[in-house]
């Protein structure tokens, strides 16, 4: 085949337009079926990153591309330079949000949990999990994350179950973990205790009312009744005390006396502690140990009794409530209370305040902050290790000003509520004799049940039924995920600890913190070296995704769209020190842009060069002034790519090869490169083919599809995702060449800019005379600048008008003669100018108007100001090229 016929044959096997479908398609079943396997017993370093698990049932969601693009970078670079790179893919069993469905769906059928008993409700479990679970799995495969699937875990499994309850054992014995009394986050639609993290908190409007609580014994300086404020008037019932600040002056002498409660014929004494906020409302506080967290801290140090006052319903109850109000819904009790408080007299006052409210995330129901029985567990050994880690710099943090949030969180810990009212997780191992007695597996052999034990044969043991936070199981996935419990697992050998966690800032406290606890506690050194921590995707007003917002965007219609690596490629250009990123489906669609010139820049070398993987790599060392330049920014790049990578700035290395990429390689060098290669010339075809394929491995992995692709057809073997990552070669570091291609792009675009004042088409060829010192370097240059600028070099100065363009070491100038009638040009341009100068006076005029400028929305004032420069911008442009043009003397 002769060349030509060739170089035609390897170009048509590229598509004329990238289809992101066809060509994403067959990588993904690649990677699924032949997945980057990890192989502990290579020898090479080993790199980890555990995947943040998502829901077993769950959809991917912006967050999960966001986390996997990320992670994926990292990994598919670090694989291509050398380590043994495990991505360790896994799903959480996510107890309350997967129950949740599964209680919907039961309703639907008009059954309920308790109807169907809990082991049919668990198998029930079980086979939702097998019918929709994994999804997401497939979904992230979509997105091109190269994990190791044949190791893909679940907080469920049998291994993550044993390693849970190795957890609890170890901890009980140790004393760290314990059941008792303790205000928790309880959601009366599922009636279970939630998380921090399933709780979203809301600013509501609502009412602050002052209360008189009457002084027992009769008035003190004239005072018969303390005022206090609060936002509850239905729990006054369960009062305990009324606390002041030590150091407030106006209730000194009032405290040590006792105070009736409204309403009631109990009294409480006045107390003082610190707690309190003089600030708030009038300074003195009902404390209510059983019904607000605070309060139960202020009870715990003056031995308050906690009785409750409302159960799990959310509805009044008890002995203490009068029984008008018994079984009235918390809400719906606050108007009678207050009604009954007004009627009485001990209602002083009532004004707007602002209230914080919990809602449950899956039920959407209004938390009550309630005193439980419930498993809690004291971290505070774990803590303390944990922040030493911190302190000796084991732990580096990403953007590092998260390292002060970490240890604050650290230092404030109280006992972790671990205990849920669900059936699906991990069910509690302890167990309750006749006399109520706890029992716990023994610490040496965790995994047998107590039932099992001779020890207690004959013994009625009846398991607790509750299970574990979804927290208690997900705080061990660097580990668990690996083999541990067993420590001889050749995965837990070579890749713990693991090396990068990648996550949202915003369970900063909730699991990584956590993981850091756990993995002091039980292997003895730290889970990761470096936590990368990324903001969250807003929508375009700033608001959070959620579906009840219905305000989120799916990635899987955006990657049908525009494609996975443009998804990939926007999310990472848009990474920049955690914050957050409000969506702008525009940034995909510069992904897209993007992707498609890589490809036709790839498709116009496979032209030149054709698709054969040595039929180019003859040494040939190049003398062109843009091949030498190319070369040498390919190199600089790399360094600079590489260390960004490094250093966990994503985003800022997404920007440094798009530059490289759209710029310097496509709209530069290979314009430049055209007229060398219509000659045929090997050099250029080397450096070329050098160029592309080196930015293609620097690019892979930001958008793994089409660089597979394209590195495929260059003629390669091997998958570009197992080549390895580029060097720089210093010796293919050119400074002088990188300084005199710039000399060549400051002329070709000041004969742009001629070109542009002229009104030439841009296909016209037109004439140039260089003069001054940098005159015979570009005479030197000729072939790259006519062919760059689209002009011909003059050696004759213009001998009539002229329009002329000053560098520091050279003036351009395009003769007027036979091209452009210079005084219908001075006409045009003059009429431009007036336009300009009517344009600017009339915004100048605009913001002059002081009611203008004060009454208009903020973004049409900035729209003006905006017009008016771009007015200026223009006047003095069209001034300056009417005095740049000469005329011959």
């Amino acid at each position: 085949m002769v060349p030509d016929a060739m170089e035609s044959a390897h170009a048509a096997s590229l598509a004329s337009r990238y289809d992101p479908a066809s060509v994403e398609g067959r990588w993904v079943q690649e990677w699924a079926e032949r997945p980057f396997r990890a192989d502990p017993e290579s020898g090479k370093p080993p790199f980890t990153i555990v995947i943040p698990p998502p829901n077993v049932t769950g959809d991917l969601h912006l967050g999960h591309a966001f986390d996997n693009t990320l992670i994926d970078t990292l990994i598919r670079a670090k694989r291509m330079q050398g380590f043994e790179a495990l991505f360790q893919p896994g799903m959480d069993h996510a107890g309350i949000a997967t129950q949740v469905q599964v209680e919907r769906a039961l309703a639907a059928e008009g059954l309920d949990r308790h109807t169907l008993g809990r082991e049919a409700f668990v198998e029930r479990m079980w086979a939702w999990k097998e019918r929709y679970g994994g999804v997401i799995l497939g979904q992230l495969q979509r997105l091109g994350v190269s994990a190791d699937w044949s190791r893909t875990r679940f907080t469920m499994d049998e291994g993550l179950s044993q390693a849970v309850r190795t957890q609890f054992v170890e901890l009980y014995h140790r004393g760290a973990i314990f059941r008792g009394e303790r205000i928790v986050n309880w959601d009366p639609a599922s009636q279970t205790t939630l998380s921090e993290l399933e709780v979203d908190r809301e600013d509501r409007p609502g009412k602050l009312y002052t209360l008189a609580y009457t002084l027992e014994g009769g008035p003190v300086d004239g005072r018969e009744a303390i005022e206090i404020a609060t936002v509850r008037p239905e729990t006054i019932f369960a009062d305990q005390a009324v606390a002041v600040h030590p150091e407030d002056d106006r209730y000194a002498a009032l405290v040590g006396r006792r105070v009736r409660i409204p309403l009631t014929d109990r009294s409480v004494p006045v107390i003082a502690d610190a707690a309190v906020e003089r600030e708030f409302g009038t300074g003195a506080l009902k404390i209510t140990p059983a019904h607000d967290q605070t309060d139960f801290e202020i009870g715990e140090r003056h031995g308050l009794s906690r009785p409750t006052v409302i159960d799990t319903d959310a509805c009044l109850f008890g002995e203490l409530v009068p029984e008008a109000f018994r079984g009235m819904e918390r809400f719906a009790a606050r108007e009678v209370v207050v009604a009954a408080l007004e009627e009485s007299g001990a209602l002083r006052a009532v004004r707007d305040h602002t209230v914080s409210l919990g809602f449950s995330q899956r039920t959407k129901v209004p938390v009550e902050p309630l005193l439980s029985l419930q498993w809690f567990y004291d971290p505070k050994d774990a803590a303390a290790r944990a922040l030493q880690a911190l302190d000796d710099g084991e732990i580096r943090l990403v953007p590092e000003r998260y390292t002060k949030v970490n240890r604050d969180w650290l230092e404030r810990l109280r006992p972790w509520n671990v205990s849920r009212q669900l059936w699906w997780g991990h069910r509690i191992p302890a167990w309750y004799d006749p006399d109520g007695n706890v029992i716990v597996p023994a610490r040496d052999d965790p995994h047998r049940d107590p039932t099992d034990d001779p020890r207690y044969a004959g013994v009625a043991l009846t398991q607790d039924p509750d299970v574990f936070d979804t927290w208690f199981s997900s705080n061990l996935w660097p580990f668990s995920t690996l083999g541990w419990p067993d420590e001889s697992d050749p995965f837990f050998r070579t890749f713990y600890p693991t090396d990068v966690l990648v996550t949202g800032y915003d369970i900063l406290f909730f699991w990584v913190a956590r993981m850091e606890m756990a993995a002091y506690e039980f292997t003895g050194t730290r889970p990761f070296h470096t936590v990368l921590l990324h903001g969250l995707v807003l929508d375009a007003e700033g608001q959070k995704m959620s579906k009840s917002r219905g305000n989120g965007i799916d990635p899987l219609e955006l990657i049908d769209r525009y494609g996975a690596d443009a998804l990939r490629f926007a999310m990472a250009h848009v990474s920049t020190g955690a914050q957050d990123i409000r969506w702008d489906e525009r940034r995909v669609e510069m992904g897209r842009n993007f992707v498609n010139k890589l490809w036709n820049a790839a498709r116009f070398t496979l032209m030149q060069v054709g698709g054969d993987a040595e039929a180019v790599s003859v040494p040939a060392r190049p003398t062109h002034l843009a091949d030498r330049w190319m070369l040498s920014r390919l190199q600089a790049v790399t360094r600079e790519v590489t260390g960004h990578l490094d250093a966990y700035d994503l985003g800022l290395a997404a920007r440094t090869i798009y530059d490289a990429v759209w710029s310097e390689f496509c709209d530069w060098y290979l314009e430049a490169a055209k007229a060398p290669l219509k000659r045929g010339d090997d050099g250029t075809k080397v450096a070329l083919k050098t160029a592309l394929e080196g930015l293609l491995r620097l690019l892979h992995p930001l958008v793994p599809f089409v660089t597979s692709e394209l590195w495929e057809a260059l003629g390669h073997d091997g998958q570009i995702g197992l080549a390895a990552w580029p060097e720089v070669d210093p010796a293919l570091h050119d400074p002088d060449a990188e300084r005199d291609f710039e000399r060549l792009r400051a002329a070709v675009i000041a004969a742009r800019q001629l070109r542009a004042e002229a009104n030439l088409s841009p296909a016209q060829v037109m004439p140039i005379h260089a003069s001054g010192d940098d005159a015979a370097f570009l005479e030197r240059e000729r072939e790259a600048f006519e062919s760059l600028a689209r002009a011909t070099l003059q050696a004759a100065p213009p001998t009539g008008a002229a329009l002329t363009q000053p560098l520091p070491a050279l003036t351009l100038a395009l003769p007027f003669d036979g091209i452009v009638d210079v005084g219908e040009w001075r006409g045009r341009q003059e009429k431009r100018l007036a336009e300009a100068r009517a344009e600017r006076s009339r915004s100048a005029g605009k913001l002059a108007n002081e009611r203008f400028v004060a009454n208009a929305p903020e973004s049409v004032v900035e729209e003006e100001r905006r017009r008016m420069g771009e007015a200026e911008a223009l006047e003095a442009a069209i001034v300056s090229s009417l005095e740049r043009v000469t005329s011959a003397p």
